[in-house]
């Protein structure tokens, strides 16, 4: 092979990729845990913001309350919680869909355990108003953060 032929380039460009993805590949990730909660629906009131608010508690579990939905008579929502290392991806699915009636303002709260005790990197979802919201919270004792939802 050439030195000046357009293979031996092409060679070097992917011996040069394949020794980047090595040197600054990840290998230490954990696996993925999947966790699905059921959350508990109140009433609200029609001018609730649309937010997501983190809580700590002392004893390790962060409460979860996610305002301004819109829920018919009978429905449930349900947390599924998807958890690498310090990254969390968290999306509220509808979970009984009663289709009668009409739809009333609801908030829906939830106390969960699964969350490490640091620094984590949140995205919630909501597949029920199409609203998300990214940022971060230290779950930490009295711990409180608000995130606005987004379309």
């Amino acid at each position: 092979m050439d030195i000046h032929s357009i293979e031996f380039y092409v060679l070097a460009l992917f011996v040069a990729f394949a020794l980047i993805g090595l040197i600054f590949g990840r290998y230490d990730r954990s696996p993925a845990q999947t966790y699905i909660e059921a959350m508990d629906l109140s009433d609200d009131s029609e001018s609730a913001p649309h937010q997501v608010t983190f809580m700590s508690g002392d004893d390790g579990m962060v409460t979860i309350v996610h305002r301004g939905l819109e829920l018919k008579p009978g429905d449930t929502v349900n947390l599924i919680a998807t958890i690498i290392d310090d990254k969390i991806q968290l999306v509220a699915k509808r979970g009984v869909d009663t289709r009668v009636g009409d739809a009333v303002p609801v908030q829906g709260q939830v106390k969960v355990k699964f969350l490490p005790a640091e620094r984590i990197h949140i995205r919630y979802e909501s597949e029920l108003t199409g609203e998300w919201c990214t940022g971060s919270f230290v779950n930490r004792e009295g711990s409180t953060r608000e995130f606005e939802l987004r379309r």
